[in-house]
């Protein structure tokens, strides 16, 4: 019986990108520094410029380093990237609306809660903008381009939250969402518009058991047109 798998040693730019990563998490490195050059960090690792060079590569396709004609910089670090390949992983993972509107509630409400508390007048007045501009675009017609404006409102939501990592998840949900509508089509009524509203109302007033109601059922009746419209883009 077995119950290991061997080890399969890393290739050598995966090693020198994990001590790089080593020194990230211990302190050694912080945002804004720049790294020694190729020649001496290939001499100090003892491994090849090769692959410190495609350890830098990978690290700045993780959006963790920053490659100039100076040499490397520790990034700020970018969210996007991890947005993209969370949002990948979904897709390729198979994830049916159901689960994904099911994580959805659960997620919102703390995004709603949080919000309440922690948004500014600043936050505020940006939702309300955003519905404003979603409401201008319905009226012109503009099904689509409405359609990712509302869900851009889940978007500025967390950002409200005051909590980054809220920011990254909330993101990768409608980047999922975002791209369920371009291909499946989109909400053509104004029931959204008059729950916004009422969900706006619930915020500027700090009512987080309103606003959390408002929102939940909101997301239920999304979920059911979602449905619909993917049930018709199956028989297309």
């Amino acid at each position: 019986m077995q119950l290991f798998d061997k080890v399969r040693p890393r290739r050598t730019y995966e090693e020198v990108a994990a001590r790089i990563r080593r020194a990230f998490a211990d302190g050694s490195l912080k945002t804004g520094d720049r790294l020694p050059p190729e020649a001496e960090l290939a001499e100090h690792l003892g491994v090849s410029r090769g692959a410190v060079r495609e350890a830098l590569r990978s690290l700045q396709a993780s959006g963790v380093v920053e490659l100039r004609k100076g040499g490397a910089t520790v990034s700020v670090g970018q969210p996007r990237v991890l947005v993209d390949n969370l949002a990948d992983l979904l897709h390729l993972q198979g994830v049916t609306i159901e689960q994904l509107t099911e994580v959805r509630l659960w997620i919102e409400e703390i995004v709603v809660r949080a919000a309440c508390r922690r948004a500014t007048e600043a936050d505020l007045k940006t939702l309300q903008a955003n519905v404003d501009q979603a409401q201008a675009l319905f009226n012109q017609g503009r099904m689509l381009e409405k359609a990712v404006v509302n869900i851009r409102f889940h978007d500025l939501l967390a950002q409200a939250t005051q909590n980054p990592l809220l920011v990254i998840v909330v993101n990768t949900l409608t980047e999922v969402m975002t791209a369920f509508v371009q291909q499946n089509g989109v909400d053509r009524s104004r029931s959204t518009f008059t729950s916004r509203r009422r969900f706006m109302a619930a915020m500027c007033a700090r009512d987080e058991e309103a606003a959390v109601d408002e929102m939940r059922g909101s997301l239920r009746r999304v979920h059911r047109l979602y449905l619909r419209l993917a049930r018709e883009a199956a028989a297309r």
